[in-house]
């Protein structure tokens, strides 16, 4: 039996496309695995912290400021009450409850 050539062309079409589509799919699944996402991740992060060391390096002033910056937003509560004149200083801590004295007399 003899195929016609436009169905054996349709068919080898037919094969090459769902090769394509077989490579596609592999290509997809490398991509959206959890360790391929997790090491682009992880390349991302370690070229912002080599720029970022690199940019300290170059401007040592600008990034004391922000640092500066940073831990004085931190701790603004605690640097306000320095400044503060004629705020009562804070309560005492509460005493723990104590077990009544059973050796005492009512």
């Amino acid at each position: 039996m003899m195929v016609p050539p436009t169905l054996a062309a349709a068919q080898a079409d037919v094969l090459i496309k769902r090769a394509r589509l077989k490579a596609s799919i592999a290509e997809a699944r490398h991509r959206l695995s959890p360790a391929t996402i997790a090491s682009g991740v992880a390349d991302d992060l370690r070229d912002k912290a080599e720029d970022g060391v690199a940019l300290v390096r170059e401007r040592p002033g600008v990034a004391a400021g922000i640092a500066t910056g940073v831990v004085a937003l931190l701790a603004r509560k605690r640097i306000a009450r320095l400044f503060r004149r004629d705020a009562p200083p804070p309560p005492p801590p509460p005493l723990p409850p104590t077990a009544p004295n059973k050796d005492v007399a009512s």
